[in-house]
C-alpha cells in the first residue's frame, strides 16, 4: 500500500494550488478543506465508473442449496398453502413453488405463519397433504456489487457457462410460455437496487449443492485506515484509495479550480491525460498477431463438446 492517505492527498492538492495546508481533513472546519474532501469522494465515485479497473475486480462464489421438499394443502382459486409442517426456512420473494395444481411461475409472496404461506399465483385444484417443493432461485448479490464482468458466469458443478443475462422478454417466455425449461441454466439480475441474482430453471431437481460463480466490479475503492478492510468512500484521514492517489489529487485540483471560477482547462487536460495512461496499462494487453492465424498447439475448451462428454464410455453412459 504505497499510496497516500486521504490527509496526504488533500495536503498535496493544497500545496500544488498554493493554498494553506490543513492538518486534518474529515474533522476540519476549514471551508477549503471541507470542499476538497467532498471532491475527493466525488473523484472516487466517478473514477471507479470510468473503467473496469483490475484492482476492483472480484469473484463471487454462490452455493445454491438443494430445495426444501415438504407437504401442504391447496385450494382451487386460492394462493394459500396451509398445513405445511415447517416454514422457518422459507423467505418471501426468494423461493419458487412447485407441486400438483400449482402454476409454473408461482413464488412465495408471504410467509404467513409457521404452517402457512401465500403464493403469487392461485392454485388450480384442491389437494390435501400433497407434495410441495420450495426452491430458492433468487440470491443477494455481494454488498459491494457495482456491475458484472461479461462472460464470467459459470456453473462449476456441471462445467457449463450460464446463459444470460436474460432479457425481460426471454424471462417471461420462460415463466409463461409452453416450453419453460431446457438443458442449460439461465440467470437474470433483478431488483431496483441491482442486488438480486436469479437463476432459471429453479433448482427443484438438485440433490447436492450447485456451485455458481461470476466476477464483478466492486464499489469499494478505499482501504479503511490503511487496512485491507474496504469501503466505498473516504471517511477517515488515514483511508487510502485502492486506485491511483495521483488521479484523486488531480481530480480534486481541477474540480476545486473550476468551482472557484479560475481557468481550469489545463488542469482538466492533465487529469484526463493521466487517467488515459492509467487505463492504457491497466491489466496488460493481449499480443495481437497481424499475420495469418495459426491454430494453437494446445487443446482448449473449444475442443470439448458442450454436452455428453466424454462420450459413451464415460460416466454419462445410458
Amino acid at each position: 500500500m504505497a499510496q497516500r492517505t486521504l490527509l496526504q492527498i488533500i495536503q498535496a492538492a493544497q500545496q500544488e494550488l498554493g493554498l494553506a495546508v490543513d492538518t486534518v481533513v474529515t474533522t476540519s472546519l476549514q471551508p477549503t478543506t471541507m470542499q476538497m474532501y467532498a471532491y475527493a469522494n466525488q473523484e472516487i465515485e466517478e473514477l471507479r465508473q470510468r473503467h473496469t479497473w483490475t484492482a476492483l475486480q472480484k469473484e463471487y462464489n454462490l452455493v445454491v442449496n438443494a430445495p426444501t421438499e415438504t407437504t401442504g394443502d391447496t385450494t382451487a382459486n386460492s394462493a394459500v398453502i396451509s398445513n405445511i409442517p415447517d416454514t422457518s426456512a422459507l423467505t418471501a420473494g426468494y423461493f419458487f413453488v412447485t407441486g400438483s395444481d400449482i402454476p409454473v411461475a408461482a413464488r412465495i409472496l408471504s410467509v404467513d405463519s409457521p404452517t402457512q404461506i401465500t403464493m403469487t399465483m392461485e392454485a388450480t385444484g384442491d389437494n390435501t397433504a400433497t407434495d410441495i417443493t420450495f426452491a430458492q432461485d433468487l440470491y443477494p448479490e455481494p454488498s459491494d456489487f457495482n456491475s458484472f464482468l461479461n462472460r464470467t458466469w459459470w456453473d462449476r458443478t456441471n462445467r457449463w457457462e450460464l446463459l444470460g443475462p436474460s432479457s425481460p422478454q426471454l424471462d417471461q417466455w420462460h415463466l409463461s410460455g409452453v416450453v419453460t425449461t431446457g438443458p442449460r441454466r439461465y440467470f437474470r439480475q433483478l431488483g431496483a437496487l441491482a442486488n438480486t441474482y436469479r437463476i432459471w430453471p429453479p433448482p427443484t431437481d438438485l440433490t447436492d449443492p450447485l456451485q455458481l460463480v461470476f466476477e464483478y466490479l466492486s464499489t469499494n475503492a478505499v482501504y479503511v485506515n490503511g487496512t485491507y478492510t474496504t469501503a466505498a468512500l473516504f471517511a477517515n484521514d488515514d483511508d487510502i484509495p485502492i486506485l491511483s492517489d495521483r488521479a484523486v489529487i488531480n481530480g480534486v485540483k481541477w474540480r476545486f479550480w473550476e468551482q472557484k471560477g479560475f481557468d481550469w482547462t489545463s488542469k482538466r487536460t492533465d487529469y484526463d491525460n493521466y487517467i488515459e495512461r492509467l487505463i492504457a496499462r491497466d491489466g496488460g494487453r493481449e499480443t495481437l498477431n497481424m499475420v495469418k492465424r495459426i491454430n494453437p498447439i494446445f487443446i482448449s475448451p473449444a475442443n470439448v463438446q458442450d454436452g455428453f462428454f466424454p462420450g459413451p464410455t464415460g460416466p454419462n453412459t445410458g
